[in-house]
């Protein structure tokens, strides 16, 4: 059986309206929980201080060096084992990237290109999520 799980964001006017919350299947559920947690500072969930991941706690001025890098790097590999235990044998890559954008006055940003790699706890699956935030200031791509 396929579990069914709560799509993000939650419809909580249908959920007033007692209509039926819409549902997805246990990767897309994965893939949005990962999202969250990667675009969450530490202390902003009233519930759990230590959701989040380190990409909000550090100086965007320091990105090019290895450091930086390899400390996001593991926090968001912590972060998705405390938080995700739907994945096993995750492991995280993390590039910095020069991003132009044309429009605004030839302006360079960072983008930050974070791969997850895992497998599914039930079923041994292979998993993969990436997403790309674009840094200081954090914003989606």
């Amino acid at each position: 059986m396929n579990p069914s799980y709560y799509r993000l964001p939650l419809d909580l006017a249908g959920l007033l309206e007692r209509q039926q919350l819409p549902r997805c299947p246990a990767q897309e559920s994965i893939a949005q929980h990962l999202y969250l947690l990667l675009t969450t500072h530490f202390g902003e969930s009233r519930y759990e201080p230590e959701f989040g991941c380190q990409v909000w706690e550090q100086d965007f001025e320091a990105m090019t060096t290895m450091s930086w890098k390899d400390t996001v790097q593991h926090s968001i590999e912590r972060a998705v084992i405390a938080f995700e235990p739907r994945l096993v044998r995750v492991q995280t890559q993390v590039e910095v990237l020069d991003f132009e954008l044309k429009n605004v006055s030839q302006r360079i940003r960072k983008r930050l290109e974070v791969t997850i790699t895992a497998a599914l706890h039930r079923t041994d699956e292979p998993f993969t999520f990436q997403a790309s935030l674009f840094v200081a200031p954090l914003s989606v791509d």
